[in-house]
């Protein structure tokens, strides 16, 4: 009688903890979500404010915080354009896209990995090279802009922030994926 009082308890310990697995997300995929949102949101705003530069002469944005810090510099320079920099596209090409026009597709990208995660098996480490790759290009515009620009952009140091934040909630996950 104890045998089987202890089975029926291991039984419906299991399936409980099976289905808390199963059904709840882990906080870091709720993260990774809020993150990935926060990203695209302060992306549209960055277009925004592009849009606004190119429109209006002498507009001044309100990430300009002064003589030290000028998000309107950083969004007109050659680097703004990165694949066009680069020599990937002509200038007004369908591909000459803006930092924020790139960034966004990435954001949803990360947006999508809950549901990635649960059908693909290669979902984890595939996520986790475009993290990488995402961490060195922020490395790069992070050094482009402190030693070429000699700039400091508010809504720039933002969206690393950001995206160091998605970084880490793909790496856990792939950790645990890896650990399961």
């Amino acid at each position: 009688q104890e045998f089987a009082t202890l089975q029926r308890s291991k039984v419906c310990a299991g399936r409980e903890g099976g289905i808390r697995r199963k059904m709840a997300a882990p906080l870091r995929i709720f993260v990774l979500e809020f993150f990935g949102l926060l990203g695209i949101l302060l992306n549209v705003y960055t277009m925004y404010i592009e849009g606004q530069i190119d429109k209006t002469p002498g507009y001044q944005p309100a990430c300009d915080l002064g003589s030290w810090s000028s998000c309107s510099k950083v969004f007109t320079s050659p680097w703004a354009h990165i694949l066009r920099h680069w020599g990937l596209v002509e200038r007004g090409s369908l591909l000459d896209l803006s930092l924020p026009q790139l960034a966004i597709p990435y954001f949803v990208l990360l947006m999508v990995y809950p549901i990635a995660r649960r059908k693909v098996s290669y979902a984890p480490p595939f996520y986790l090279g475009v993290g990488v790759l995402s961490i060195a290009f922020n490395v790069y515009l992070a050094c482009i802009l402190k030693f070429v620009l000699k700039e400091f952009c508010i809504i720039c140091a933002s969206t690393y922030v950001i995206n160091g934040s998605c970084f880490t909630c793909v790496v856990l996950d792939f950790l645990a994926w890896r650990g399961r």
